[in-house]
């Protein structure tokens, strides 16, 4: 393939990951001025990297014990480094907004290779991939490590199938680091690089990922949790005394079922042409509907993160199957339907909130830099990067309370824990450091230190 013919579906790929990109990183700050990034996950994440680059471990105060129990993600040492230099959440919205978009060029380069002489075809199913459905609601999260698996192991296929055998095995190496699920996704890489011709690599791959994920999920995951029950199983601990008529119900969620279909229509359709393929994102799919988390069936946030990748190549395979028969593949009729696909079903919308962040910031200006504080959710985000930072009903009498009278909150929200904290202020347990009408700070009161009687 010439440098003249590739030159042009590059640079429209290259393009859509620069918009993709920009779009995503715009709209996430002006939620992060606004206070409108919850504490689950944003400041749960942010705490937490800020503690992995400050010799705190995998701990957090939303968690009891060591995260790494909870879900394996060692990949959050990369952020971590990086908060080094700016420790704020608002580079987490950032990194996350840069792996989404990246996984328009690393579907370019592995499309280009599943479907040679045919680079605008490549171009027209990887361009509109960082504007799904499924990837805008992930921005709308702000912040899931398994983002940055998206790009990686998309790269790795295209490695894979060119030859690239230790850069492969890399690419797949930090896309299981991004979270144990992943080992899935590695998992469907390798049976795509097998089928594409590398049968040894990718059958080695496939394999090192199966053995990989039951390794960190029965074994390694457990013994770092110490038998203390992961939060996880809460999602899916009503299976054990369920009825079939409730399972069933379960799998035939319509909601979720409709993101499934969104998510077939952004490839436009191309993965019922290799239904074996796209079988292959059944069994995430029917993870997601059979949990009871509140969001997960629905497939909203980054619960349908982990579809994207067998999807998406179930559509190159598709794309491959048409383009053997010598049928005239309209890539521009392609490209057209994903991106109206992805304009009907986005979920960012107009914000008429005013901007509070620099309000905030300047209330708490007193704050000590790493005092451990409790704080209402709204505000939680732009306090995390410390060692403890806790929700007010759980706040202790050391902590400092940040409370936002006008901040909404959500239904995780302990409100009667909340409300008991707030309506003993003050009473002698902490002093008022600023009150500007919606933002509060509140400190401990310092207690004299008494010697012990000889």
């Amino acid at each position: 393939m010439t440098t003249s013919r590739s030159g042009g579906p590059a640079a429209v790929v290259t393009a859509s990951a620069t918009a993709a990109f920009v779009f995503y990183s715009a709209a996430v700050l002006a939620h992060a001025d606004r206070l409108l990034a919850r504490a689950y996950d944003q400041a749960f994440f942010e705490e937490l990297v800020w503690n992995v680059g400050h010799g705190g471990g995998f701990l957090t105060g939303f968690t009891n014990g060591n995260f790494l129990g909870v879900h394996f993600e060692p990949i959050l040492v990369l952020p971590a480094l990086l908060e080094l230099a700016w420790p704020d959440a608002r580079l987490l919205t950032i990194l996350n907004a840069f792996a989404l978009a990246a996984a328009a060029p690393a579907g370019f380069l592995l499309a280009r290779e599943l479907l040679p002489n045919r680079p605008w075809l490549a171009a027209a199913l990887a361009a509109p991939l960082p504007l799904w459905a499924t990837i805008q609601q992930a921005a709308l999260a702000n912040f899931h490590p398994e983002a940055m698996a998206l790009p990686a192991a998309l790269l790795a296929g295209w490695a894979g199938i060119r030859g690239h055998s230790w850069l492969c095995w890399c690419l797949a190496l930090v896309a299981l680091t991004a979270k144990e699920d992943q080992a899935y996704t590695v998992l469907v890489v390798g049976l795509l690089i097998a089928a594409a011709g590398r049968r040894r690599l990718g059958l080695q791959l496939a394999g090192a990922a199966l053995l990989y994920g039951l390794v960190v999920i029965a074994v390694v995951m457990p013994a770092i949790r110490g038998g203390v029950r992961s939060d996880v199983a809460s999602y899916y601990g009503w299976l054990v005394t369920a009825h079939p008529i409730e399972i069933a119900g379960a799998l035939i969620h319509p909601a979720g079922w409709l993101a499934f279909a969104i998510l077939i229509l952004g490839m436009s359709g191309l993965p019922l042409l290799r239904w074996r393929w796209l079988a292959l994102a059944l069994p995430p799919f029917i993870a997601d509907l059979l949990s009871h988390h509140a969001i997960q069936p629905d497939l909203r946030l980054h619960y349908g993160l982990l579809l994207v990748v067998p999807i998406f190549l179930a559509g190159l395979m598709g794309a491959r199957t048409l383009a053997g028969r010598g049928t005239r593949v309209p890539f521009i009729a392609l490209a057209l339907v994903a991106l109206l696909v992805a304009a009907l079903a986005t979920p960012f919308a107009f914000r008429t909130e005013e901007p509070v962040l620099a309000r905030l910031q300047a209330c708490t200006r007193r704050l000590p830099p790493d005092a451990p504080v409790a704080a209402d959710d709204s505000v939680s985000a732009p306090l995390a990067a410390r060692h403890r930072l806790a929700p007010v009903a759980l706040a202790r009498a050391t902590d400092f309370l940040v409370l936002d009278r006008e901040g909404r909150q959500p239904s995780y929200v302990d409100r009667e824990g909340r409300e008991r904290v707030v309506s003993s202020l003050p009473a002698g347990e902490r002093i008022s450091i600023c009150a500007d009408g919606r933002f509060e700070l509140w400190g401990p009161v310092e207690r004299p230190v008494t010697k012990a009687s000889p």
